[in-house]
């Protein structure tokens, strides 16, 4: 058997080896506890489920994000999302409800809700710090085009969302929420 650098320093420092894998343990259960799995409470997308991990930093562009809905929405349940506009982003909206961030299409406001309701466009303007327009391409999403979800405030983000991958023989494969159970 072959001795390593590696080796040799582990046997001349163990108490520093200990030290690093308390640390590791340590590190391994607060990611554990602060961390947790979402279900996938909606039909918009092809995941069952998101690992949820908390952050620290400021999301990004093209994170996808766990959040709670403001109470106008009338949903308990967190939304995923992506990131689409950052705080001094551009958000521009047309006489044909169509939706444009950085001068970029996102998408279009429907008028009404697929439980009929009415739903108002978001309004125009610049993305203001602290602040997030978030999207789903579904175009069933209920997202940043409307004002009752608006531009989510960063203290709503509960933590980056990394989607879950299918397990197919334990059930697990896709949207576990059917679209007939999904409307009202």
């Amino acid at each position: 058997m072959m001795i390593t650098d590696a080796d040799e320093r582990i046997r001349s420092n163990p108490r520093g080896f200990r030290l690093l894998v308390c640390m590791a343990v340590l590190s391994g259960l607060w990611l554990a506890a602060a961390s947790r799995v979402h279900v996938n409470a909606s039909t918009s997308d092809g995941a069952w489920g998101y690992f949820v991990l908390p952050t620290m930093a400021a999301p990004k562009r093209g994170d996808l994000v766990l959040f709670d809905p403001p109470e106008a929405a009338g949903s308990s349940i967190p939304y995923i999302k992506r990131v689409i506009g950052l705080p001094g982003d551009s958000v521009a909206v047309d006489p044909g409800r169509r939706v444009f961030v950085r001068g970029e299409f996102i998408g279009i406001a429907k008028r009404r809700a697929l439980n009929g309701r009415a739903l108002e466009a978001v309004g125009p303007g610049v993305i203001p710090p602290g602040r997030y327009y978030v999207h789903a391409d579904h175009k069933d999403s209920h997202d940043s085009r409307y004002e009752e979800i608006g531009l989510v405030p960063r203290e709503r983000i509960r933590g980056r969302a990394l989607p879950l991958p299918d397990i197919p023989w334990l059930g697990l494969k896709g949207p576990i929420v059917k679209p007939e159970e999904a409307r009202p």
